[in-house]
């Protein structure tokens, strides 16, 4: 098979590394990029995408540029042309999965963006494998190695300013770090992982989160003191006719394997109604983690392993089912007046409430008092936080 990169950064890069002995049968005939990259074979290089679009000898693109402009109207026009796709931009697919999903069947091709979560971990291909004959019931986890590594430093004794340049010195995060801090990568991956396990149409921007920017030393002693520590996680859950998707910082106990992740790991998880409770692990980030998801997706269409995906369908979003206790540290204490709960070293440890009411406040409070943290006590799996 031969095969042609957009954008020869970490990733596409990692990914011609992996493919350049030419030993998995998969050949790179083109590399699109505007800089002048040396080493590489004459005729190789090229910054005009119509040498891809229009080589008949090219069957497969693989996007690495990220974002949504440009890559995806180089994706749209690879897949009008006949030729696969696999990629890597979370960003693009959970915007634009429906309308991928639906030109790569027009024109016979395939669309793989296994690498879009999780990295190196082989999660959305085995979450589309288990779902082939059992129905998924919820997913959630570690999706974000930027804030894992960060709080996984503060579990041992690191403040957050410094864990946060340690990740940026060790490469895990970028320097605009907010997309991750925000929790907004995070919320792109449940927006994808929902959109799959349910066959729904999910868009990013209507799953409510909650980012770690806030977060500080008083919070983790206070988890501490409780037995608990913190991981940014991602939710989501199928109701009858709705479903539930959200991102928070949340609470867990030690007999929950999420809390056991460290550094800039991630540890996704599966509910389905056979098979139960199935958990991924392993680097969520890094050149040849995310190269080799991408190159395990060029081996599949090699193989023809063809992946007929459901169409995604409209699916209201609706958070108001679920209900757990919340975490609340703000200096404006009469914002928490009429919530009932337990004095967590100054902080609120909320009754249950719904996570629609949760974030809801979230923002009021946030509005006049920036530095206020917000972390949900939950259950995942039977597994609970407490």
């Amino acid at each position: 098979m031969n095969i042609a990169i957009i954008g020869l950064g970490v990733v596409g890069g990692g990914v011609y590394e992996l493919l350049r002995d030419g030993k998995t049968g998969i050949h790179v005939r083109h590399v699109l990029d505007l800089r002048a990259i040396k080493n590489l074979p004459d005729g190789m290089l090229t910054d005009n995408i119509a040498d891809i679009i229009g080589d008949p000898t090219v069957d497969c693109v693989v996007e690495a540029i990220g974002g949504v402009h440009p890559a995806l109207t180089f994706v749209t026009a690879a897949l009008r042309a006949g030729k696969h796709v696999v990629t890597s931009n979370k960003e693009m697919i959970s915007r634009a999965l429906a309308p991928l999903l639906e030109g790569a069947a027009l024109h016979g091709v395939q669309l793989r963006f296994s690498a879009s979560v999780g990295g190196g971990v082989p999660w959305l291909h085995n979450l589309l494998r288990q779902k082939r004959g059992d129905t998924i019931l919820s997913v959630y986890g570690i999706v974000n190695g930027t804030t894992n590594y960060i709080l996984d430093a503060m579990a041992h004794g690191m403040d957050f300013n410094t864990a946060l340049a340690d990740a940026q010195r060790m490469g895990y995060a970028e320097t605009d770090a907010t997309s991750d801090l925000d929790g907004l990568d995070a919320r792109r991956k449940c927006a994808i992982s929902a959109a799959l396990a349910f066959d729904a149409i999910v868009e990013a921007d209507d799953v409510p989160t909650l980012g770690i920017a806030a977060i500080r030393k008083v919070d983790i002693e206070t988890f501490r003191q409780h037995g608990l520590v913190c991981k940014l996680l991602m939710h989501a859950e199928r109701g009858t006719d709705s479903l539930s998707a959200y991102v928070e910082p949340t609470l867990l106990g030690p007999d929950n394997l999420a809390a056991h992740t460290p550094t800039n790991h991630n540890c996704i998880t599966l509910c389905s109604q056979h098979s139960g409770t199935l958990s991924f692990y392993g680097q969520g980030a890094g050149r040849f983690p995310t190269a080799e998801n991408i190159v395990q997706d060029l081996m599949d269409i090699d193989a023809m392993a063809v992946n007929k995906g459901r169409t995604p369908m409209p699916l209201p979003m609706d958070n108001e089912a679920e209900h757990h206790r919340y975490y609340i540290r703000t200096a404006r204490k009469e914002l928490l007046d009429g919530l009932a709960g337990e004095n967590w070293n100054g902080a609120l440890l909320t009754e249950p409430m719904s996570v629609s009411a949760l974030h809801s406040l979230a923002k009021e409070i946030r509005e006049m008092d920036p530095d206020a943290f917000f972390a949900g006590l939950a259950e995942y799996g039977g597994e609970t936080g407490a």
